[in-house]
C-alpha cells in the first residue's frame, strides 16, 4: 500500500485514542472516526513499517453501534473522539482498553478490571474549558480549539462536552472581544462553570495577582487556582472521591500521604479517617489553596508540603523512616517520575491508591510496583471524558 490508495476495509476494533483499526493485506490499519462493524472506504495517508494510517473516505456499511454526532465541528475539531459511537459502546470499548493496556505494558495475565462506571450525564459534564485565541486584523476573532490532524486552530462557537453556563460565558467573551472592552488578551483562555452555590462563571484575563475559583464537592467547597488543574467531570467527581476514600480503607490510625495533592482534594475528604495526613504538590498556588481549604474545612490534621513529590518522599520520609501507611497518587498523563517511585518502594506502604488519567503510563509505573512486591487488588475505571478517548482508572495496590 502507498499514500493515496484506497482500500475497502473492515473495522474490528478501537485502538486506545480513538482510531477504529482493521487489517489489509496483513497490515494493520488505523483510521479515525470509525468503530468496530464499519465497513468503509479508507484513503491511505500513511504508511510505516508496522502500521498504516487512513482517512474514511465513505461508509459501505455502519456499524450497528454507530451514531449521528451531535456537535457540528465533530471530525474537525480534535478535542472528542467518541460522538459518533453509542455511549453503552463507549464504556466497553474504554474497559476493553484498560485490560488491553494492563495485559500488554504491565504484563498482567489477567487484569482486575471492573466495569467502568459512566458518567451521570455523557454531554455538557465539563467544569473548565481552555480555548485557543487567535486575533486576525478586520475580522471575527477565532476562539476555539485545536483541529484534530494539525495545530490549526478551529473557531467553535459551542461545545456540547462543556456545561452550558461555559458555552454563554464564552460567548460574551467573544462579544467583549470585538467590542475591544478586553484590554489583557492572551494566546489562552480559561473559562470555568457557574458554581453549585450560585457562582458566576469565571472569565478572567487579568493575571497581575493570583485569580481563585470556588468549586463544590461533596457538600465542601474548594478554592482552586484559576489556571491550575481540577478534575473535569463535575458530575462524577464526587463519585471518584468517595471511591478514593474508600480504597484507602482507613481506620483512624493511618498516616496517609497524597502526592500530587493539587488544591487538597482527596485529603479533605481522607483526613476525617486518618491519624495523619501529608500533602506534597510543587504548585504554590495550589498548596495555598489547599491549606486554606482545610482550615476552613476546619480540618487539624493535615500538612502540605511544596515541591517534588519524588524528592519529598525521598528526603522527608523515606530517608527519616518515617511510616507511610497509604499512599495516594494523581500524577499528570505522563505518570509518576522515577524518583518518586524508588521513594515509594523504599517507604513500602500497605496500600497504594493510583489514580490515572493515562492507562497506559500507569500501567508502565505499575509494573515497576509489582516487580518490586507490591500487588494489584483492583482497576476501576470511571469514565470522567465522555465521547473522548480518555479514561481515568483508579488502581489498587497492597504490598
Amino acid at each position: 500500500m502507498r499514500p493515496g490508495d484506497q482500500i475497502e476495509l473492515r473495522i474490528d476494533s478501537v485502538a486506545f485514542g480513538g482510531d477504529g483499526v482493521g487489517r489489509c493485506r496483513q497490515q494493520v490499519v488505523f483510521v479515525p472516526f470509525t468503530v468496530d462493524g464499519d465497513e468503509a472506504l479508507v484513503r491511505i495517508t500513511e504508511v510505516k513499517k508496522r502500521f498504516v494510517r487512513g482517512r474514511l473516505e465513505q461508509l459501505l456499511q455502519p456499524s450497528p453501534d454507530r451514531i449521528n454526532p451531535r456537535c457540528r465541528h465533530y471530525a474537525l475539531c480534535g478535542g472528542c473522539r467518541y460522538q459518533h459511537i453509542r455511549y453503552d459502546r463507549q464504556l466497553q470499548l474504554k474497559e476493553q482498553q484498560v485490560v488491553d493496556a494492563f495485559i500488554r505494558i504491565a504484563k498482567v495475565v489477567q487484569p482486575p478490571v471492573t466495569p467502568v462506571t459512566p458518567s451521570p450525564g455523557s454531554f455538557q459534564y465539563r467544569g473548565k474549558a481552555d480555548y485557543h485565541i487567535r486575533m486576525i486584523p478586520k475580522a471575527r476573532p477565532v476562539v476555539g480549539f485545536t483541529e484534530a490532524f494539525s495545530d490549526r486552530i478551529i473557531d467553535i462557537d459551542r461545545c456540547e462536552i462543556m456545561d452550558e453556563t461555559i458555552n454563554q460565558a464564552c460567548l460574551a467573551f467573544r462579544q467583549d472581544i470585538e467590542a475591544g472592552s478586553i484590554s489583557t488578551l492572551r494566546d489562552r483562555q480559561t473559562i470555568w462553570s457557574a458554581g453549585a452555590n450560585g457562582e458566576k462563571a469565571e472569565v478572567i484575563t487579568d493575571f497581575r495577582t493570583p485569580r481563585f475559583v470556588v468549586r463544590t464537592v461533596g457538600g465542601q467547597r474548594l478554592m482552586v487556582p484559576y489556571r491550575g488543574f481540577f478534575q473535569a467531570n463535575r458530575l462524577l467527581v464526587s463519585r471518584l472521591v468517595d471511591d478514593v476514600v474508600e480504597a484507602s480503607a482507613l481506620t483512624g490510625g493511618e498516616t496517609v500521604v497524597d502526592a500530587y495533592c493539587g488544591s487538597g482534594l482527596f485529603s479533605l475528604f481522607l483526613a476525617p479517617h486518618a491519624r495523619q495526613v501529608y500533602g506534597i504538590e510543587i504548585d504554590g498556588e495550589a498548596i495555598h489553596c489547599a491549606r486554606m481549604n482545610h482550615r476552613q474545612a476546619g480540618i487539624t490534621n493535615t500538612t502540605f508540603l511544596r515541591g517534588d513529590a519524588g524528592e519529598i518522599l525521598q528526603r522527608t520520609f523515606a530517608d527519616a523512616k518515617r511510616r507511610v501507611d497509604v499512599l495516594i497518587l494523581d500524577p499528570p498523563r505522563a505518570g509518576c517520575d522515577p524518583a518518586l517511585l524508588c521513594g515509594l518502594i523504599a517507604l513500602k506502604p500497605a496500600r497504594i491508591v493510583y489514580v490515572s488519567c493515562n492507562p497506559a503510563t500507569q500501567a508502565r509505573d505499575i509494573r515497576l510496583l509489582l516487580d518490586r512486591g507490591f500487588t494489584l487488588q483492583s482497576l476501576k475505571p470511571y469514565d470522567m471524558f465522555p465521547q473522548t478517548a480518555h479514561i481515568e482508572v483508579v488502581a489498587l495496590l497492597e504490598s
